[in-house]
């Protein structure tokens, strides 16, 4: 069952999971246009200081690494990842990290 809420839906306090949205996709439960859609608008964090040892930040769900990992692990195509970024690259507040937009 997917009990895992779009971004701005709040339950109890509780954030929603990049990482367990990306996995829903994986498994059929969400429709391409709808993932994509979903990932290009979702509010990512900034991501916190790693350890060398670890490079995938596994206490935080909501990272552009967690996108990175999730196409690493064949839960998204290429094609997936650019489509993301250019929506992400064309909203009105720009890219999450602050960088320029792309040409």
């Amino acid at each position: 069952m997917n009990d895992t809420p779009a971004p701005g839906v709040s339950t109890a306090g509780s954030a929603p999971s990049l990482r367990a949205y990306l996995g829903l996709y994986a498994a059929g439960f969400v429709e391409r246009e709808r993932m994509i859609a979903t990932v290009a608008a979702w509010p990512f964090e900034t991501e916190e200081a790693r350890d060398e040892g670890h490079p995938e930040p596994t206490h935080q769900d909501n990272t552009l690494s967690v996108l990175a990992a999730a196409r690493l692990l064949g839960q998204v195509t290429r094609e997936d990842v650019e489509e993301i970024q250019r929506r992400i690259d064309g909203r009105p507040d720009g890219p999450p990290d602050g960088a320029e937009r792309r040409p």
